[in-house]
């Protein structure tokens, strides 16, 4: 679109962008120089800078501005602190230059840091701290890892006694940005971890400390030293020995000679301020290498310079000094830029106001500290003089510049202070250290020292130092080198890049000293504009000419907004000299009527002409522009319309040429015209790579078309030829694989798939004979195995006889070489034989004793007769036997005729839904066995058929999608959903799919409301969320997204030498790179906006480096779209969910879910978009386990996408109920047959007025046995149905129970609900005659008598007629488990004593609640008080079938040591759970229990429920290990009702708002 042509608002975006196109227009560097004091924002502005630049220029290499991008948490974390004036200061000052090619792409990337500020390592002033990297290392703690234990700040003193925390600065966040920047800046996890080390070892050096040895020092405590050389990697001995000796050289010869402490003192303090300051040197050099890549650094360049502002502290060094020469420069070469360029320009040409305008300049500042015989050079001069010191230093300047102007000298002698007033102001500086921090050599040990460690950075460092002592050391090299020179010479360097390029300017002003926001103090404001020259500028800019063109320039670019004729004269009349002079004159002739167009008339003291140059005001020059603009208009539409009309017309030339080739390809490739196997792919072009290559011929084509403005008319055709084409070659190269196949389906399927593509072929037809053979032979295989594993010989003949039947026997060739069919019935002849060898010898020998006993005796013939009868018998029991085995035995491979039902009955079900997995693994195993059952086999077989079959799934699909229609029960659900599966495998009946799949989600967004809708924690029905999932899990199957293959375009490249990702596999799944276009069908019109919007999600998500003063509008930005335009919302929904799908990110994720929520919370997605949004959260809420921050984030996106969702139509039939209360009185009440439970209790509460609802539920009350929780969402319509179902089956009736969900020890009666309070009071009073232990006896009598009083119109006809202890008149007073084993008369009797005393002494007309709160405060003592309880026993070893927390310890907690599996009850409340003996007694008070509080010592970790196994992991002392303190330790019990157990806990735990993820933390740790 058209740029205004207006000048842009004072924005850093703005000043950016006119040096970008400024770059391009005028092919010269642009350099952007950043100025302000301390605190103004020169560092976030510098971000801006950076951020706009990354997204205007392209990299040429892969993510270089991401790259470039993340050298900012690098250096802010290094370089970086905060001071008295602002809470990230920049210690250092940072040229960053971005080399360009071509005005566009950016070739490579280098940094250039300017004195760090090192003192600040070993000391920091008040309300200031040390370098960010040491409170971020110390924030992150644990996360370092193991090798690397870091202290509280205040024991390390380096930082003890500075503010240990930024305000607004978050270090363990950062901490994670700069590991993420380390990993984008190529940085291995091994050397970040050695640079860490390093910084830690720099924090701990300051611990050492020294005393007095002899004449030297020594060290107070060894272990800080041992601690810092760890750090370091190097031998401590060379530590030691470099701190408490140093080393002289004599000539050749090097000793060592003792420091006093002091000097040691100061040894380790310039170690430490080296050791960072060549860490920090060593960064900024691997940064550089990464972002230049050996790429040229010459050409245009880009820079961008953030320098430290002007300083004056209270104590002010040479620091201080650098900083504000640096900003002397910077002036000056505004100055020149501004001022003196332009007065210059006014003299040259010969232009009168040059007169009148003045500015002050500040060379002679510059003089002052930087020349030859200035400040520095005299500092420079005295490092080398021996024993000079900073007294000769400040003598020798307030000596030589006592006279100058700028110098101040100090009125009183004896302070070595001087003064320098500065283009800002004055600055007073004093001298001491002067002289040390100019040195700029490192002590000659220290390359030996660094070597020597294990850490490969150190090594490195050191190998730099000793390479710059080297050179040092080299003949001729007269200068020591100091940090001022060294500082001055690269000031210099910097100033010459920004003479070479055109400057642009921006001034940081600070609205307060304060560093408060929303405060803006006018002195401050005003004291900086003056002292920045800004009122200067501004002044000379209205006095004097803002343009200053050449005569040529100017009738150039000007010479279009006058007539053609007069512009064509023009430009024939630049000729140079002269006569560009008179060409200007006439086009300055025509202006007046130029601008008469504009409504404007030339002023001509807007201009002048000077002798090559037109000056002109800003006024006139805006003008001019505006014609120019205006004039330029009709052209520029004109050249438009001629290039779209070209474009339009090579378009349609290559759409006709591409239509024809599709049209072309169509005719010579109509396969399929018609039924028979001569009208196939495979007839004509004979193999299935002639196949393929067709098919990609024709992928060309359709690429090809998809560009065009129009589609092809055969497209549809085409595309259907194409998927057949497809599946032809995938079922001939399934013949091959399935001819070695021992499975009769896998050969049956691809029979089928051949018939129903009409392939004819050889291969077919021995496929066909090998599917029969195998039908007959894997039976008789697994039949004769079992036979041989039996030993049965009647079984092996019945086997061999099936065999013969066959021809097997004579013709072994026939078996299948891969069921080894013959060698099994050679085993199995073999065996039989072997039998039947045995069977004879074992009658031989019978015989044979039975003439033996013949032989002895001749009285036991009757006996033998009684054998033989015997005998007899126990033959006829045999041949009973076989033939009852033949009768349960109908298959040859003995398989039962239950167990054939079952196979049936799988077939069956399969068949009913269409389930073609079942269906296959229930027939496999029916073919197996030799099933014989023929009408339901062949059923099954058909079936297996059709679901291959592309008629039979099209028709079918239509049958049943019209019978959705008529009926949307779960059967024809899941037959449709099954249906649409297996034509979309085979890619088949692809238009009856769409039609299905619209259908299935239009009747399942009707039941999805009541299954999913809020279920957080609720167990909702399997089968229905099965449903659910089929039908808007997969966000696929949305059918807004574009098609993914043809229409979507993908992401845009990440390096001009790749393509972007695009495709199926990259639609939906999380992606770095930007988008080329949207993923959801929306006007084309938001297609820009679409792609934007998904650009500011990757910064909000920390997927693109973005500014943090920039990321958090990127959110709000976001959400507003989504807001405001109704049909951008649902592409928004999918972007996020996109980038939450398969992110590895967590910091990522975090970000995204945050996004989900706010989308949640304002705009709800459209009706086809809601239920796959809803079950995208309830899926991430299932899969999310150890993150408690996402967790939260997703339970809220469901609970604000319920509150934002269009309100439903509930049905307004009404359904009638009785609600039975906790006294056992009913309450009848007409609900919405669509309403929940929670609509429900407020229909309840209204009634019963009661105003605090929510401390109510309903609960599960079968046949008044226990009462079970029910969940607030559970839909009214389902819950009524399901105990319609279990009433048929079980014969129990269910009734709906309203009352308290928890009872507290901490609560009371509430005066002001008066429903609530009685309630309250009944639900504790049949919670305390139903207490399962024995309590103390006289707290229960002082109980009862409370309730006899409370009572008492009910109980005062027992008590005065000595009734009391009649049966079923005491149980109403004492629980039943404390009444059991007493004497009922004796209680009665104790109870009616006490009665009378408590009723004299009380006021009879006390308000009832008063007398009730009494009595509830008693209750409130009872041990198990407002406690859900179970009945359990302690199980020691736990099935893994019945494992719910697989990750459970090992190691048992024992409740009792003396009763391993002892009976308990599980008592479980607001607080924890606890474990109380079943037989406990009054006295003895023996439990065990653990808190939900996380800060609780013996607390639950984790809990789950299997079957009748519940698990808890709890925190504890093993008794077998107490040295190890609390650890984590399992307690299993056994009972009926654990799942019950698990859920009350999952609600306590969900109300406090706790999170099992964080039990699993506590539990890893």
């Amino acid at each position: 679109g058209a740029r205004p042509t207006g000048p842009p608002p004072p924005h850093p975006f703005a000043i950016a962008d006119h040096a970008f196109r400024q770059m391009q227009r005028e092919d010269r560097s642009q350099a952007l120089v950043i100025s302000g004091e301390s605190g103004a924002g020169k560092t976030e502005t510098t971000k801006l800078i950076l951020s706009f630049m990354s997204e205007a220029l392209v990299g040429s290499s892969g993510g270089i501005q991401d790259k470039i991008m993340q050298t900012n948490p690098v250096l802010e974390s290094f370089g970086n602190a905060m001071t008295v004036r602002n809470n990230n200061s920049s210690r250092f000052g940072k040229w960053l230059q971005m080399t360009v090619a071509n005005g566009s792409a950016i070739k490579s990337c280098s940094v250039t840091d300017y004195l760090l500020e090192l003192t600040r390592i070993c000391k920091q002033g008040p309300k200031e701290r040390n370098y960010h990297i040491f409170f971020q290392l110390l924030a992150a703690g644990e996360d370092l890892g193991k090798d690397m234990v870091v202290m509280e700040p205040r024991q390390y003193n380096y930082i003890k006694n500075s503010q240990y925390e930024a305000p607004g600065i978050d270090d363990k966040r950062d901490f994670e940005t700069l590991r993420g920047a380390f990993a984008t800046l190529g940085f291995s996890a091994e050397t970040q971890q050695e640079i860490f080390k390093v910084a830690m070892g720099v924090l701990t050096l300051g611990n050492v400390e020294f005393c007095e040895v002899g004449e030297g020092c020594g060290l107070k405590d060894s272990k800080p030293a041992r601690d810092a050389s760890g750090w370091f990697g190097v031998p401590v001995e060379d530590l030691q020995r470099s701190l408490v000796t140093r080393q002289l050289k004599v000539g050749r010869d090097v000793t060592e000679a003792p420091r006093r402490p002091e000097q040691a003192e100061h040894a380790r303090d310039g170690l430490a301020r080296l050791l960072y300051g060549r860490l920090f040197k060593f960064l900024v050099a691997r940064i550089n290498a990464v972002l230049s890549e050996g790429a040229d650094m010459t050409g245009q360049y880009f820079g961008v310079l953030d320098i430290a502002g002007f300083e004056s502290f209270e104590v002010n060094s040479i620091e201080q000094l650098s900083i504000n020469l640096s900003n002397e420069h910077l002036q000056a070469h505004f100055n020149n830029h501004i001022f003196k360029m332009e007065l210059d320009d006014y003299k040259a040409e010969g232009i009168d106001c040059a007169q009148t305008l003045t500015y002050q300049d500040n060379a002679d500042i510059i003089a002052l500290l930087d020349s030859k015989t200035s400040i520095l050079a005299v500092l420079d001069e005295e490092v080398s003089v021996p024993k000079a010191s900073d007294d000769t230093f400040h003598a020798k300047i307030c000596k030589n510049f006592a006279s100058h102007a700028r110098f101040v000298a100090p009125k009183f002698s004896g302070h070595r202070q001087f003064g320098v007033r500065h283009f800002a102001g004055e600055v007073t500086y004093t001298a001491d250290g002067f002289l040390e921090k100019n040195v700029d050599k490192p002590p000659d040990e220290a390359p030996v020292l660094f070597q020597a460690s294990k850490w490969e950075v150190l090594k490195e460092i050191g190998a730099v130092i000793a390479q710059e002592l080297k050179e040092a050391a080299a003949p001729g090299k007269k200068k020591m080198k100091t940090v001022s020179s060294g500082f001055r010479s690269s000031l210099a360097a910097l100033m010459k890049s920004l003479s070479e390029a055109e400057p642009h300017f921006i001034r940081c002003i600070k609205p307060n000293q304060q560093k408060a926001p929303n405060l803006f103090q006018a002195p401050t404001v005003m004291d900086q504009l003056n002292c920045s020259g800004v009122f200067e500028a501004v002044r000379i800019r209205q006095s004097g000419f803002s343009t200053r063109v050449t005569f040529r320039e100017f009738a150039l670019r000007y010479r279009s907004i006058v007539p053609r004729s007069v512009g064509k004269a023009i430009s024939q009349g630049l000729k140079g000299g002269a006569g560009d002079l008179a060409a200007v004159k006439r086009l300055v002739e025509a202006l007046p009527e130029a601008l008469s167009v504009v409504g404007c008339e030339l002023d001509p003291a807007d201009m002048a002409f000077g002798k090559t140059k037109v000056f002109a005001r800003t006024k006139l020059v805006s003008l001019l522009d505006k014609a120019r603009d205006m004039a330029l208009a009709g052209d520029v539409v004109d050249i438009q319309r001629l290039w779209r009309g070209h474009c339009i017309r090579k378009t349609v030339r290559q759409m006709k040429v591409t239509l024809a080739e599709v049209e072309r390809w169509f005719a010579e490739n109509k396969f399929y015209k018609a039924s028979g196997p001569e009208n196939t792919a495979i007839h004509s072009l004979k193999t299935p790579e002639a196949i393929e290559e067709q098919v990609a011929k024709v992928d060309q084509l359709l690429e090809k078309t998809h560009r065009l403005p129009v589609r092809c008319a055969c497209e549809q055709e085409v595309l259907k030829v194409r998927r057949r084409m497809l599946n032809e070659v995938d079922t001939l190269r399934s013949i091959t694989p399935a001819m070695c196949s021992v499975e009769p389906l896998d050969l049956d399927k691809v029979i089928t798939r051949c018939k129903d593509l009409d392939i004819v072929s050889p291969d077919v037809s021995r496929l066909k004979e090998r599917f029969e053979s195998l039908k007959v032979q894997v039976p008789l295989v697994k039949a004769m195995t079992n036979a041989m594993e039996g030993a049965d010989i009647e079984e092996m003949q019945e086997v061999m006889e099936l065999v013969k039947k066959q021809n097997l026997h004579t013709h072994p060739e026939n078996w299948l070489r891969e069921l080894q069919g013959e060698k099994v019935a050679t085993e199995m002849y073999a065996s039989m034989e072997s039998l039947k060898m045995q069977r004879k010898q074992e009658e031989l020998k019978k015989k044979q004793h039975e003439e033996a006993q013949a032989k002895l005796t001749q009285d036991v013939n009757a006996a033998t007769r009684g054998q033989a009868f015997e005998v007899d018998k126990e033959a006829e029991a045999k041949k009973k036997a076989r033939e009852e085995k033949k009768k349960r035995k109908s298959t040859i491979t003995g398989l039962t005729i239950e167990d054939q039902s079952k196979i049936l009955l799988e077939l069956m079900g399969a068949m009913e839904v269409h389930d073609l997995g079942r269906l296959e693994a229930a027939l496999n195993e029916a073919l197996k066995q030799g099933v014989q059952e023929k009408e339901v086999m062949t059923d099954a077989q058909n079936m297996y058929q059709n679901l291959s079959m592309e008629d039979w799934l099209a028709s079918k699909l239509d049958e049943q999608t019209k019978a959705l229609d008529v009926s949307d029960n779960n059967t024809t659900l899941k037959s449709v959903q099954n249906l649409i599966k297996q034509a979309e495998k085979l890619q088949v009946a692809l238009d009856q799919v769409q039609v299905a799949k619209r259908a299935v989600q239009a009747k399942m967004r009707v039941r999805a409301r009541a299954t999913i809708k809020g279920k957080i924690f609720e167990e909702v029905d399997v089968e229905e969320m099965g449903l659910l999932d089929n039908s808007f899990a997969n966000l696929a199957d949305y059918g807004g997204l574009k098609n993914p293959v043809h229409e979507w375009r993908g992401h845009k490249s990440t390096s001009l030498f790749k393509f972007g990702d695009s495709g199926p596999a990259h639609m939906l799944v999380h992606n770095k790179a930007d988008l080329k276009d949207s993923l959801t069908k929306i006007p084309p019109a938001l297609e820009s906006q679409a792609t934007c919007t998904f650009h500011n999600i990757l910064g909000w998500m920390y997927d693109r480096p973005v500014p943090e003063v920039q990321r958090a509008s990127l959110m709000k930005e976001v959400v507003a779209v989504a807001t405001q335009d109704k049909s951008l919302a649902d592409e928004i929904y999918v972007q996020t969910m996109k980038q939450l799908t398969r992110n590895p990110s967590t910091r990522s994720v975090a970000q995204g879910w945050k996004l989900m929520m706010n989308l949640c919370q304002h705009v709800c997605p459209g009706s086809s978009l809601h239920e796959f949004v809803h079950l995208f959260l309830l899926k991430n809420l299932k899969e999310t386990k150890h993150n408690s921050e996402v967790l939260d984030s997703i339970r809220q996106c469901v609970a604000d996408l319920n509150m934002t969702a269009a309100p439903e139509k509930v049905d307004q039939d009404t359904t009638p109920l009785e609600v039975m209360l906790i006294d056992g009185s009913m309450r009848k009440v007409l609900a919405p047959t669509g309403s929940n439970l929670q609509q429900l209790r407020e229909i309840i509460a209204e009634q019963l007025k009661i105003n605090k609802a929510s401390d109510f539920a309903f609960f599960h009350y079968p046949d008044g046995v226990g009462h079970r929780l029910l969940p607030d969402n559970v839909a009214l319509s389902t819950l009524l149905k399901k105990w319609t179902k279990l009433k048929e089956m079980t014969g129990k009736c269910s009734t709906l129970m309203f009352k308290r969900k928890f009872l507290r020890v901490d609560e009371y009666l509430q005066p002001g609900d008066l429903a609530h309070a009685t309630l309250t009071y009944k639900q504790a009073l049949w919670d305390y005659l139903h207490y399962p232990i024995q309590e103390d006896m006289r707290a229960i009598q002082e109980i009862a008598v409370r309730i006899a009083y409370v009572e008492r119109d009910h109980f005062k006809q027992y008590i005065e007629h000595n009734k009391l202890g009649q049966k079923g008149v005491l149980e109403q007073l004492i629980p039943e488990v404390v009444l059991k084993d007493k004497h009922r008369s004796s209680v009665a009797r104790t109870i009616t004593e006490q009665y009378y005393k408590l009723k004299e002494n009380l006021d009879p007309n006390e308000h009832r609640l008063v007398t009730m709160s009494r009595v509830f405060s008693l209750m409130q003592r009872l041990r198990l008080f407002g406690a859900y309880h179970w009945q359990g026993r302690q199980v020691m070893d736990v099935p893994t079938e019945k494992k719910a927390v697989l990750e459970a310890p090992k190691e048992m907690c024992l409740i009792n040591a003396k009763a391993a599996e002892g009976n308990y009850w599980i008592a479980v409340d607001f607080f924890g759970v606890r474990f109380v003996p079943v037989d406990a007694e009054p006295g003895n008070m023996f439990q065990k229990g653990f808190l939900f509080n996380e800060e609780a010592v013996e607390r639950v970790l984790i809990w789950g429920a299997k079957q009748n196994v519940v698990q808890f992991v709890v925190s504890t002392v093993n008794p077998a290990m107490p040295h190890l303190g609390r650890v984590p330790m399992t307690i299993a019990m056994s009972c009926p009702l654990a799942v019950d157990i698990h859920y009350v806990v999952d609600f306590i735990c969900s109300m406090k708002g706790m999170a099992e993820r964080q039990k699993r933390q506590a539990l890893k740790g």
